[in-house]
Formats: C-alpha cells, structure tokens, sequence
C-alpha cells in the first residue's frame, strides 16, 4: 500500500528540485527520507524526520530542536498523510478546507489566502495568518484521487517574517518524492 501510494506521488509541486539544478548561495541540498525528497536547506539550519506508519514529518528549522524535542522559532515543517478518510471519515480536500478554515478561524489576522489550484496530481490552498507572536503560512494539498494530504508550515516571529519570506518561498518548491528511487531502473 505505502509502495502504491509513493508511486502515485509523481509530482506535487511545480518547480522541483533535482540533484542536477543550481543551488543557491548560502543553500545546501537536503534529502528528505525516506522518500528521497528533495528541499533547499538554508547553510547552518536543522534538519529531523519523524514517521510513522500512515504519516512522514520533516522539519528544517533555524534552531536546534534536539532532535526534534524542542521546540524552534523559525522554520518549515512538511507533513505527508495517508488513509486520511479512512481515518477521519472526511475526504481529502474536505480534510483539508476544514483545517484551512480552523486556521483562518482561530488566527489574529489573516495575512491573504490564496484559492484552489489544481497542480495535476494535487490541489492546494493556502491561508497566511498571525498567531500569536508568529506569522505562518499554511499550505495544505490533497490528492487529486488519492487518499493523501500534505500540509506545509512555515513560520517565524512575526517581528521577522520579512527577514524569512524569501527562504520559505525558496524552501517551498520542494520535491516529496525521488520518483528514480521507485521506478524501474532507478537505484533504491
């Protein structure tokens, strides 16, 4: 099922990184396992997975978080979900619009949300809120067909989120999955 399920996961996001693409000054390549994603690392940053058997999480944040004991400030963290309506008994995109909504319902402002976009495999939408002292952008997918949702959160203090902007729009154009790794041909 889970071998099912990585295959179906050709391509989430327009503008994935592949090992062969530039890397940006003041960047490094970071390999998300175990699906061998790829995301731009900021230099200096920290990396720590966490997965379970219906779940995968990945964080890069500025701080170390201990290996992910601790909590950080500053930084991304991606979620990938299966089974989500045998587990929840809502539909993707139904999982998804009602976390979007908890999220505008409960922020201290809302930034901007951005509509419905269908990127072939996936749909996403996203809202940018305050909460708290912190300023996070929340962009959530489901699977066009399939029983997966992947919900992307960056964020830092409000007071530097400008400072930020520009790296967690260069750390969103990540790739989930190293498709070589599950195709015939391509090293495992």
């Amino acid at each position: 099922m889970i071998r099912t399920s990585i295959i179906l996961f050709i391509s989430l996001l327009a503008g994935h990184l592949h090992a062969a693409d530039k890397i940006p000054a003041g960047y490094v390549m970071q390999v998300m396992e175990p699906t061998g994603g790829k995301i731009l690392r900021p230099e200096g940053w920290h990396y720590h997975e966490r997965h379970g058997e219906k779940s995968w999480m990945w964080t890069i944040s500025r701080e170390d978080t201990n290996g992910g004991k601790d909590p950080y400030d500053t930084g991304v963290r991606i979620q990938t979900f299966m089974g989500v309506e045998k587990g929840t008994g809502k539909t993707p995109e139904a999982f998804v619009r009602g976390f979007i909504e908890g999220k505008k319902k409960t922020a201290g402002k809302v930034h901007r949300n951005c509509g419905a976009n269908d990127q072939g495999m996936f749909t996403r939408i996203c809202t940018e809120v305050t909460e708290g002292d912190y300023r996070i952008l929340y962009s959530a997918f489901w699977g066009n067909g399939m029983d997966i949702v992947v919900i992307s959160i960056s964020g830092a203090k409000a007071d530097e989120w400008g400072k930020y902007a520009k790296t967690f729009d260069t750390m969103g154009a990540f790739e989930l999955i190293d498709m070589e790794r599950f195709t015939q041909g391509g090293k495992k």
